[in-house]
């Protein structure tokens, strides 16, 4: 059966006020646990997409980043061996090491949910709903410092040992300010179309049409930020996303344009790396599935 336009007006909204009120429960709680430990000495902000204002009904989850600036991972990758020579000889070893830290967050969390209720995971610390608040991933990291010398600072994000050893960086204030800036250029449609895709998604989930990897909240997000502009403005809601459905199909099929898709950020490729041609196989095959399931034609 195709679906509606109707339907895809109302997938484009944002959350209901009763969502939206246990999110701010759930962020407000967390907060004030954090605070009466460190006081000011960490930074508490969102991430995800709450933050970000593409959530749907079914993912009101929240992410919660607790940054500690006294403390950084250093992204070196791009420096010579004679620069990170010069940084590894002055660099000193943080006193206050990440997996304590990750561990005090999580001792603080269950003194106050409990024990059922907050589970350590390899990224974050997951905290789960009840009848008054949402599911939250509070996230324990350092500030990260991508450096373009030794003693030179590119650009600033957050990074994180994950349980399994993997260092991880990211950029979760630049991805806000480019999807926010990507919203007003397309006059609201950017996060609209991401919503609407989103809901097909959890369709497409629940029928089993596809599995959780293949696309991911994320991942969707930053595919469609990759759009020009211009496709945004095709008449009705339906009418555009068909043509961001169309356009990041035929996207991935040419090698040059995808590989110039990035992270919402702008500061990370998104289609590069070992695991790429899965990736925008991924892309092409959940393209196809949601053109399907709307029903378009060709």
């Amino acid at each position: 059966m195709a679906i509606s336009r109707d339907q895809i007006d109302r997938w484009s909204n944002a959350p209901s006020e009763r969502e939206e009120t246990k999110c701010q429960n759930t962020v407000e709680r967390v907060k004030q646990i954090i605070r009466n430990h460190f006081g000011n000495d960490v930074y508490i902000y969102l991430q995800g997409s709450y933050r970000n204002r593409t959530n749907v009904k079914a993912e009101s989850d929240v992410d919660i980043v607790i940054e500690h600036p006294n403390y950084y991972f250093p992204g070196l990758s791009s420096l010579s061996d004679v620069e990170r020579t010069k940084y590894n000889a002055s660099s000193i070893a943080a006193e206050y090491s990440f997996d304590r830290f990750k561990a005090d967050v999580h001792a603080l969390l269950q003194s106050d949910f409990g024990s059922t209720y907050v589970k350590r995971k390899n990224k974050c610390i997951r905290v789960e709903k009840d009848a008054y608040r949402v599911n939250a991933d509070v996230i324990p990291c350092y500030t990260y410092k991508r450096f373009s010398t030794a003693t030179l600072v590119e650009v600033e994000g957050i990074g994180l040992k994950a349980d399994s050893g993997e260092v991880i960086d990211s950029f979760p204030k630049q991805h806000y300010e480019n999807g926010a800036s990507k919203n007003l250029s397309t006059d609201g449609r950017y996060k609209g179309v991401v919503r609407v895709l989103k809901n097909v998604r959890n369709e497409l989930l629940d029928q089993r049409q596809i599995s959780e990897d293949l696309m991911r909240s994320f991942f969707l997000e930053c595919l469609v930020w990759n759009v020009p502009n211009s496709d945004f403005n095709y008449g009705s809601l339906y009418d555009t996303t068909r043509q961001i459905i169309f356009r990041i199909w035929d996207d991935m099929v040419k090698p040059e344009k995808a590989s110039n898709y990035a992270e919402v950020s702008d500061l990370k490729w998104l289609l590069r790396g070992s695991e790429s041609t899965s990736k925008i196989n991924n892309a092409r095959m959940f393209m196809e599935k949601a053109w399907q399931f709307i029903g378009y034609q060709s």
